[in-house]
């Protein structure tokens, strides 16, 4: 995928185009589009429709379906039309580059849509010729009700007509019925242009097809799209393939997204969630911002975290000196793990005590003494300088998690902050309990999600850190599932990366035990969507770099102590 180094660029074929738009999809009428069909000299023009919504989803997992969906999408009116079997991969392929050609939508006949639904939208459309590619199709120039060829070689020619087979296209009979061969595509993969000549010496004078610009249309490495694709194509829009259906996922697409600064975007395929989901993922991809990894997704592309704590800059008001050293210490750290397995891309991180719990109940009673969020920034400016992460540890005492998220909103409203929930730090009659609900949890993901939407931001990385990693199975939503009891909500739409780290006492063994069976725990709650940590021996992640790298699997989290 070469991703656009202008903000837009037309497509080069045998008629203009520029780029589409997406539009709402409005129910078809079979009353004939006739003041869509011609301009006022009567020349017969193809219009894009006008966008209704700034991001649009196309989700239909029917192929047939979604060319109709596509065709009702990004067409107003469409004088030609180019149509495919629904069961022919290599018809549809010759459809698809003539549609780009011809600047008409493509249809799939014989799979889901019925005929009825195809007269319909050709009739919405103002169609007035039908480009055929199948092998039992009519030839150029013969109308489906004479068996004559107006234009074409006359019978017994090697290029004779082939004749019609026993399945007749159901489309209206005052509309041109044209073939183009399945066999027209060079092994360029453009279209003979002996073939193309044929049909455009068939079809009616038209004039320069009215499309609209500023459209992207994202659309999946694999999938059921092709043709609805080649028909926002053929409107004029531009592809962007995004192979995960997350536009936040490789560094290549959030550049494209950025640089495009698109009117409307659409997203063809189930892969793109809602329209809502993949609002906000384009808002953030459109900001150009990444992440240490050089993308908006706080694992991709074998990402691994090297922590380091930096509970020393902080205890004397956060100076900028201290919080250089540790950002030092962090990078020296991922150095280790770097060398030793090149590839993974590996991120130094620091982990900045925010609040701490206290013996003492303090001005607001819950045992948690807060630093004051200005205080923080000069550690917070020299980490992003040394390009290092911070992650803000959260004590809550007596408070609750999603309280102190909410007093610390401005911070982690960097893209470069994320968040620690220490459940240790929680205060129950005096004394800590350890214990949080997961409710509590959920509340705290839920206000980190809200803030990564609220600024179109990257996504956030938030770790709970539990000497009881069994939480997980009490506070994370199965993937697809129901929640277990109390457990709340699920871990939001891609906002936050959640992390379970285990800090519990022990030595490797022990620990290399309760690590593996955390991951396998993880791994059958929300396989795709909780990470299990491992938590060093020592403050020094990198006194272990072998340890760590021969679990198995290999830890993406590394804590010190």
């Amino acid at each position: 995928m070469n991703p656009p180094n202008i903000r837009f660029v037309s497509f080069a074929s045998t008629m203009a185009l520029a780029v589409g738009a997406a539009a709402g999809l409005a129910g078809c009428t079979v009353e004939r589009a006739e003041a869509n069909r011609t301009t006022g000299q009567g020349t017969l023009v193809a219009r894009a429709a006008e966008p209704s919504s700034r991001v649009t989803v196309l989700g239909s997992g029917d192929p047939a379906e979604l060319a109709l969906t596509a065709s009702q999408t990004f067409f107003s009116s469409a004088p030609v039309v180019v149509l495919a079997p629904a069961e022919d991969a290599v018809a549809q392929g010759v459809a698809e580059v003539a549609a780009v050609q011809l600047a008409g939508p493509v249809l799939l006949v014989g799979g889901s849509i019925s005929g009825d639904g195809l007269r319909r939208e050709l009739a919405r459309l103002g169609t007035v010729a039908v480009v055929d590619v199948r092998e039992d199709a009519l030839p150029p120039g013969q109308r489906a009700d004479s068996g004559a060829d107006a234009t074409g070689p006359a019978a017994g020619a090697d290029d004779a007509p082939l004749p019609d087979a026993s399945s007749p296209l159901d489309v209206p009979d005052d509309v041109e019925h044209v073939r183009l061969d399945p066999d027209a595509l060079t092994p360029s993969g453009e279209l003979d242009q002996r073939d193309l000549g044929r049909v455009l010496d068939a079809l009616p004078a038209r004039g320069e097809p009215d499309v609209l610009t500023e459209v992207l249309v994202l659309t999946e490495a694999e999938g059921d799209e092709p043709a609805a694709v080649a028909t926002a194509r053929a409107a004029g829009a531009v592809p962007l393939e995004v192979p995960t259906g997350d536009p936040r996922a490789t560094s290549e697409v959030v550049e494209a997204i950025s640089s495009a600064k698109a009117l409307a975007v659409v997203g063809i395929g189930a892969g793109f969630g809602t329209s809502e989901q993949l609002g906000w993922r384009i808002a953030a991809a459109e900001t150009g911002t990444v992440l240490a990894n050089g993308t908006q997704l706080a694992f991709a592309q074998g990402t691994r975290y090297v922590v380091v704590g930096a509970d020393d800059v902080t205890g004397a008001a956060g100076l900028v000196d201290g919080g250089a050293a540790a950002a030092d210490r962090a990078v020296a750290a991922a150095e280790r793990f770097a060398a030793q397995d090149a590839d993974a891309v590996t991120v130094p991180v620091l982990e900045v005590g925010a609040t701490r719990v206290s013996s003492l109940a303090g001005e607001d009673g819950d045992y948690s003494a807060e630093t004051v969020p200005d205080a923080l920034l000069p550690v917070l400016e020299a980490a992003s300088g040394a390009d290092v992460p911070v992650l803000l540890r959260l004590e809550p005492g007596t408070g609750t998690f999603d309280e102190q998220v909410a007093e610390y909103a401005d911070l982690l409203a960097r893209p470069d902050v994320g968040v620690v929930l220490d459940a240790r730090g929680r205060y129950v009659d005096g004394r800590r309990s350890g214990v949080v609900e997961p409710a509590e949890v959920q509340a705290a993901l839920d206000a980190v999600a809200a803030t990564v939407r609220e600024h179109g931001l990257p996504q956030k990385l938030v770790v709970l850190q539990t000497s009881d990693p069994a939480v997980a199975r009490r506070g994370v939503r199965p993937a697809g599932g129901p929640p277990p009891a109390g457990a709340g909500r699920d871990t939001g739409d891609g906002e936050v990366a959640l992390v379970v780290q285990p800090v519990g006492a022990g030595g490797y063994g022990a620990r290399a035990q309760a690590w593996a069976e955390l991951d396998a725990l993880l791994d059958d709650v929300s396989p795709d969507g909780v990470r299990a940590a491992w938590t060093t021996g020592s403050s020094d992640p990198a006194l272990d770099v072998a340890g760590v790298l021969a679990l198995d699997p290999v830890p993406q989290y590394v804590a010190g102590r």
